[in-house]
């Protein structure tokens, strides 16, 4: 170190902090102060008529919310050349709000084991069945994922991981994707 002209550095008394997930707001409140990523969302929710869902305190949910990507990919996906929500079929867009919404709330915080669990959807029958689980390996790529219908799990649907997982609203919690998640046989 004596070739470099620089000091040394002094000591430094580190102070640990843990970022606070609670936001105190509704999942509506939060969803509405990201428009730059959720504006399709929010068009869709309240395209469906679902804002109730995000706005009450009563019951707590875990939102898995889509971003713009998601949103624009089932609509590239299940409406191909229809670039407004609004434009697509309010039952079929009410059935992917649905499905993306969990009874219960479920975040990496202790509730959420590592091995696949069925939730319960607003999506009831078939189309509803899904399973959640985080990843907690440290030597996996994905720690700390929200995953949705992990490989194997739920018939051959398609596997996704949160982007953004456990933003804690009043009214549950919040995981944000950027695909969109659905069940197949």
């Amino acid at each position: 170190m004596n070739s470099c002209d620089m000091p040394l550095q002094k000591n430094y008394d580190y102070e640990s902090s843990v970022l606070d997930p609670h936001v105190n707001m509704t999942a509506w409140e939060y969803i509405n102060s990201r428009p730059d990523i959720f504006s399709t969302y929010i068009e869709a929710i309240e395209y469906t008529g679902m804002k109730d869902y995000f706005t009450q305190t009563d019951t707590e949910y875990t939102f898995l919310a889509l971003n713009n990507t998601a949103m624009k990919n089932f609509m590239a996906d299940r409406f191909p050349g229809i670039s407004s929500i609004s434009d697509c079929d309010m039952e079929s867009v009410k059935k992917l709000l649905q499905y993306h919404i969990i009874e219960g709330s479920y975040s990496a915080y202790g509730d959420l084991p590592v091995e696949a669990i069925h939730v319960l959807t607003l999506l009831r029958g078939e189309e509803g069945l899904m399973t959640i689980l985080v990843r907690k390996n440290p030597w996996q790529a994905d720690a700390g994922k929200v995953i949705i219908n992990d490989t194997g799990t739920n018939g051959n649907s398609p596997m996704r991981a949160a982007i953004t997982s456990n933003i804690m609203p009043v009214n549950g919690v919040i995981h944000v994707f950027d695909s969109y998640c659905y069940y197949k046989k």
